[in-house]
């Protein structure tokens, strides 16, 4: 397998993962995304170089990661008043992204875009001792999150003097003087405030975005897939193996049928980010021991809506995004969300499947124990039987598991 095989769109993918963050519980929808326009408008805007502008607007879109996973219980709210959990977002932050094939800069900018000018931010770095990049972030992402919502509803000058009076308070303390100048001078135009309307924010995203260039192969895309399942597991202690269960299920079963490496790699993370769309469900509900209510139970099914909704902005992983959020379809017609069949569900989709469900049933969960693997293989069995998997794969499934 050459890395040539497939190439990601990085900004794409960050882009992508980035709305994943944003539709995850206790977040404002569209902040990464519109934190990453303003970032970028105002780097642009100092006319700096078009590497710095690239890295800034990567790092924007993704400023937040370290807000998912067990800080998801937290609205973005809540850590932006709290000194401790400032730093323990940028430095979980930090954590993943040290995963990622990404550069340095991009994570230095995350580390540290809570950091203030005059040196009160949670590691107490002054003036220029901030990178540009995660002063340019700090001074988007608070001005997203506290005046751009107005944008909704349109701009009135008494809107605009707010925000003049508000830079000013905050120059030479919260803010690199320079850089609400700058900030300034970008709000002054109506196409500032157009592009930012939720209706209008993906594309104006599309549009502008820099460094359409810049690709990444599979073998980087494992490594990033590998991070967000870290990510996607850490919501529940119930749920903070399973992904990386499915993952290495996908991987023996994949190579015992025969599957080209290729294939392999792209069912292992396809089986990754099978849950990341369980970004939106609360962990009240993933770790609820009693029963679900009707309206609970409908949030839980969604989430392999939200997968493929998610993996299909990502051009080139077309089929992943399928057999990703295909794991809960039936070949019977009685899955969800889509209610596909034998007719239109193939042999990867079931793979993913099947190390689905068994991982889910030899795992703890709130309301019991998990099975051993034998009882979980009768209950496929069963499942089998009444026409929901197949019957044959099912029989080289156990060769691999028991």
């Amino acid at each position: 397998m050459t890395e040539k095989q497939l190439e990601i769109k990085l900004g794409q993918l960050l882009n992508s993962l980035s709305y994943a963050l944003d539709i995850s519980e206790n977040r404002y929808f569209g902040h990464s995304r519109r934190t990453a326009y303003i970032a970028f408008t105002i780097a642009r805007n100092m006319d700096l170089p078009e590497e710095d502008i690239i890295d800034i607007y990567y790092a924007s879109l993704i400023h937040d990661i370290g807000m998912a996973g067990d800080l998801s219980r937290y609205s973005i709210a809540e850590i932006h008043y709290d000194d401790t959990l400032k730093k323990e977002h940028c430095a979980f932050g930090y954590q993943i992204l040290d995963r990622l094939p990404l550069r340095d800069s991009i994570k230095q900018y995350i580390l540290y875009h809570h950091e203030e000018w005059d040196g009160n931010g949670p590691y107490s770095l002054k003036g220029d001792e901030i990178p540009l990049g995660s002063q340019i972030i700090h001074i988007a992402d608070h001005f997203e999150l506290f005046f751009v919502r107005k944008a909704e509803i349109g701009m009135e000058k008494k809107d605009i003097d707010i925000i003049y009076k508000w830079l000013d308070n905050h120059r030479n303390t919260t803010f690199n003087t320079h850089i609400c100048h700058q900030l300034l001078d970008v709000i002054a135009r109506e196409k500032f405030w157009l592009d930012l309307k939720s209706e209008n924010i993906h594309q104006a995203l599309k549009l502008i975005e820099p460094g359409k260039n810049t690709y990444i192969n599979i073998f980087d895309l494992h490594k990033i897939s590998e991070a967000f399942s870290m990510l996607i597991d850490a919501k529940s202690r119930f749920t903070y193996e399973h992904s990386r269960g499915v993952s290495n299920i996908t991987s023996n079963f994949t190579t015992y049928l025969g599957y080209n490496p290729l294939m392999i790699e792209k069912l292992t993370i396809a089986a990754n980010l099978h849950d990341i769309g369980k970004f939106i469900v609360p962990s009240t509900i993933l770790e609820k021991p009693g029963k679900l209510t009707k309206e609970e139970f409908s949030l839980i099914k969604s989430h392999v809506y939200y997968t493929k909704l998610i993996l299909k902005q990502i051009e080139g992983i077309e089929d992943i995004a399928e057999w990703a959020g295909n794991h809960h379809e039936k070949l019977n017609g009685k899955g969800y969300p889509e209610r596909l069949d034998d007719k239109s569900l193939t042999k990867e989709d079931q793979v993913i499947a099947f190390a689905d469900i068994f991982q889910a049933l030899t795992e703890d969960r709130p309301y019991r124990k998990g099975l051993a693997p034998n009882k979980a293989i009768d209950i496929m069995m069963d499942m089998a039987e009444k026409g929901y998997i197949d019957k044959g794969m099912l029989s080289d499934f156990k060769q691999v598991v028991l």
